[in-house]
């Protein structure tokens, strides 16, 4: 039996490869039958010409490494739920990049593969710590509250996958980050899924940084939260059960791991919702957005995000044995103060007037 640093090295390896061995083939397939993403809408910032079908070889990759290399030794992972799981959420995703599909049955679909990953493949939040006073959840609250933060994260990730190199960018970043802490914990199955799931992001990078041949897609970054909600959801799992490794602040910490995405769309709601318009409705008040208004590229912009993500892990890191609770706080408050100096930076750009409640937004 092979030591697990030559199991992970090979993970990495084969995940890569297949990546690369894959690709050029969907990027022929996507132009020679015109799958293109959509220039016409008013919030793309691309030019025509660019398939849309990346993450067919991200999927493909994450599928044949794990059945390779994690299914054998994967007796603490539910494996054929996640299979079914990711399939689903991929051919929804692939059914709105190739014809479109309507937000509610998108939401639908979310809904069933949420329930899928917390009810048959027991993934599930289970206790609080103390945010907003509720520790132990039963098991329906467990359920219901699980299968919503999976949502959540899923469509966080399909909203930031707006520029080139975003979306992958900070996948390689959360992947890479849940795959140390489960190496120090042992957790072989997981470990390497998260090594795959990183190594071929990095490989679908070489096609997407500026300027981009490829978009990962709605089948790719759907896949991609998902991949990231389960593995939030077990890395607060295993902090709760083990004494080894084990971080206090384990939520917080989670949520540092995913704060770009994650306050990008709370954020973005709650301008839409303030301006009486449906939360679901596209716009262009990302971060992302935000940023390239003020002259930045598209790589600039990733790069600033990027930073900004591995700052709030480092911080979470040194904050680790921390209360819950108060570092939410001060993760939302420094995400505020950020996001209000863009916004005062922008409206000085354009020299515009504007009151001081318009900040936030």
């Amino acid at each position: 039996m092979m030591f697990p640093a030559v199991y992970y090295l090979l993970v990495v390896a084969i995940s890569f490869l297949f990546v690369l061995v894959i690709m050029p083939s969907v990027i022929r397939v996507a132009q020679q039958y015109q799958l293109f993403d959509d220039h016409t809408l008013s919030r793309k910032d691309h030019g025509y010409g660019i398939p849309r079908l990346g993450g067919v070889a991200f999927f493909i990759s994450i599928v044949l490494t794990s059945l390779f290399l994690i299914a054998k030794d994967a007796t603490a992972m539910p494996m054929y739920e996640l299979y079914a799981a990711g399939t689903i959420m991929f051919m929804a995703g692939l059914k709105d990049d190739l014809s479109g599909m309507r937000c509610r049955s998108k939401l639908a679909v979310q809904a069933i593969v949420s329930l899928i990953i917390t009810v048959p493949g027991n993934i599930r939040i289970t206790n609080l710590h103390g945010v907003f006073n509720i520790s132990q959840l039963s098991y329906l609250e467990s359920v219901f509250f699980s299968a919503f933060v999976i949502m959540f994260i899923i469509n966080s990730f399909n909203l930031i996958d707006g520029i080139d190199g975003l979306a992958g960018t900070l996948g390689v970043i959360a992947c890479g980050a849940f795959a140390y802490y489960f190496m120090l914990a042992g957790e072989v199955s997981l470990a390497k899924l998260a090594l795959s799931a990183a190594a071929a992001l990095l490989a679908f990078l070489g096609y997407n940084y500026s300027p981009s041949k490829v978009f990962m897609g709605d089948c790719g970054s759907l896949v991609l939260g998902l991949i990231c909600a389960v593995f939030a959801i077990k890395f607060i799992a295993i902090n709760e059960a083990s004494s080894f490794y084990s971080i206090h602040a384990a939520p917080a910490f989670a949520v540092a791991v995913l704060i770009v995405p994650t306050f990008d769309t709370l954020s973005v709601i709650a301008i839409r919702i303030a301006n009486k318009k449906s939360p679901f409705k596209p716009d262009r008040n990302h971060i992302h957005h935000r940023l390239l208004r003020l002259g930045l590229s598209h790589i600039q912009t990733t790069s600033i995000l990027a930073a900004v993500n591995i700052v709030f892990i480092a911080l979470a890191f040194v904050l680790k044995e921390a209360d819950n609770q108060l570092l939410l706080l001060l993760f939302a408050g420094i995400f505020i103060v950020l996001n209000a100096c863009l916004t005062l930076v922008l409206h000085l750009k354009t020299k515009q007037a504007f009151p001081a409640g318009n900040l936030i937004s």
